[in-house]
């Protein structure tokens, strides 16, 4: 996005207090900017929040705080110098009533799957490096060309349409190169044989930090900091408008939950909402292209389904990868196994039973009733529910979570930013602003360098990689 020069005691205002929203404040405050964050949701950290029922603590997902950047890794040290604590991982795959180890495990790939299915995988993986698939831009070609055929289709296939909702051959592999980063069967049998905890490869590594009171801790303190600097802070407060005159924004209308109207004036906007909402809020209309490009991107939901059971000990992981294609559940969060103070009581366990679906489907609008009963039937049906009685259980949804790589996408991304990029005191950050499915390490990134193109850089957001 191209800058426009800017004095520091000029009205910034970011839209989205999650890691890029919040990130880009600490630098902008830093430098003397005044600055205004606004947030629909009563706290902060976006998808990185910790929500808290009753006194049990619970994530979005689950968060490792694991970065390349050393940036990012000073500034989670700067921000919670004392509250990291360092967790090994643990995490299976449930497939076919049997669990294997992720990341992969010779012996116990093996063991789990059966010699014959062993040797019918590797000859898959030696046969798919003779004959290419067909469609390497797609996850399903990109998984096949690195793991086989059979494997793909054990490991990959099941769990990945369940979390996307649309079969493998129509989402980008751009998914799997970002998300993987270079992932393949050798590299994976390379990374099980070794002694080493550290891998190139993030989704391999078997360490990580991650805060005594989950990832929203540090989303607090950080906000703690910005207002101690002097940032304003708006929770509970929607975006409704924003005007833009010719090739700049205006002024921005906001809503309290209460149903106040307020005006703010603006003399630059950084977004990390939804690049859809950002598009159909703006006022005058945006062209009928790129409406309609907007229109196109579509993002994922997700359901929690926070379970609290009167056991200490239900299984070791920190989460497991459920494959099985008979139960809609994609993955089950242990807390207390990634931080005993998620949990109050050591005697309890709380677990997230987790639902990738499509705002407005069967799943989206399930009563709260029914979607725990669904939970404890699909738990007591992988095996997990044996002896175990239910406390309580709670639901919590997240609209607009993940954005889907369909095919095209790419492209209408494109349109939508040759647009916006026309807006000179206009910059999107973070996963939803970019439409990119990012990590929080990459989100702060956004921040601080669309910060510092504010301040005179040059950093194309659209395409940082870490």
């Amino acid at each position: 996005m191209s800058v426009s020069s800017v004095k520091t005691n000029n009205k910034v205002l970011i839209l989205g207090a999650g890691p890029a929203g919040l990130s880009c404040a600490y630098e902008l405050v830093r430098h003397g900017f005044e600055v205004t964050v606004i947030e629909k949701n009563a706290v902060v950290g976006g998808l990185c929040r910790t929500l808290q029922y009753e006194d049990y603590l619970f994530d979005i997902g689950g968060h490792r705080f694991l970065s390349k950047s050393p940036e990012v890794n000073q500034f989670w040290d700067e921000i919670l110098p004392e509250d990291f604590l360092r967790v090994s991982r643990k995490s299976r795959i449930f497939y076919q009533n049997k669990f294997f180890s992720y990341p992969l495990r010779i012996g116990n790939a093996m063991s789990g799957l059966g010699m014959w299915e062993s040797v019918q995988c590797v000859w898959s993986f030696i046969r798919t490096q003779i004959f290419k698939p067909e469609n390497p831009s797609s996850f399903e070609g990109w998984m096949t060309q690195r793991f086989g055929q059979r494997l793909y289709e054990i490991f990959f296939k099941s769990y990945t349409e369940k979390v996307w909702g649309i079969p493998c051959s129509d989402i980008s592999s751009d998914w799997a190169d970002q998300r993987i980063q270079g992932l393949s069967l050798i590299s994976a049998i390379r990374q099980a044989v070794s002694w080493s905890k550290e891998s190139r490869h993030k989704s391999l590594t078997q360490e990580f930090l991650y805060p005594r009171l989950g990832p929203g801790l540090f989303y607090e303190r950080l906000k703690e900091k910005n207002e101690s600097l002097g940032v304003r802070h708006l929770l509970n407060t929607r975006v409704e408008t924003v005007r833009y005159d010719h090739n700049r924004i205006t002024e921005i209308d906001i809503s309290s939950a209460q149903g106040t109207l307020e005006t703010l004036p603006c003399d630059y906007l950084f977004s990390s909402i939804p690049l859809t909402h950002l598009v159909h809020r703006m006022d005058p209309q945006v062209p009928p292209g790129i409406l309609e490009a907007s229109e196109r991107l579509q993002f994922r939901s997700f359901i929690t389904v926070f379970l609290i059971f009167d056991q200490e000990k239900m299984f070791e992981d920190n989460w497991i990868y459920v494959h099985s294609s008979d139960v809609g559940v994609a993955r089950i969060q242990n807390y207390k196994n990634w931080s005993p103070q998620m949990v109050p009581d050591p005697q309890k366990t709380s677990l997230g039973m987790e639902y990738f679906v499509t705002q407005g489907d069967e799943l989206w609008n399930m009563s709260d009733e029914a979607m725990i009963e669904l939970a404890l039937k699909e738990l007591t049906q992988i095996g997990f529910c044996r002896g175990a009685t239910l406390i309580k259980g709670h639901v919590f949804r997240v609209a607009n979570a993940y954005p889907v790589y369909s095919p095209g996408y790419r492209e209408t991304v494109a349109e939508i930013k040759g647009f916006l990029s026309s807006i000179q005191n206009l910059q999107v950050l973070g996963r939803a602003g970019l439409f990119r499915y990012n990590n929080s390490d990459h989100a702060i990134l956004t921040g601080f360098y669309g910060a510092r193109n504010l301040m005179g850089g040059r950093h194309d957001l659209w395409n940082l990689d870490i």
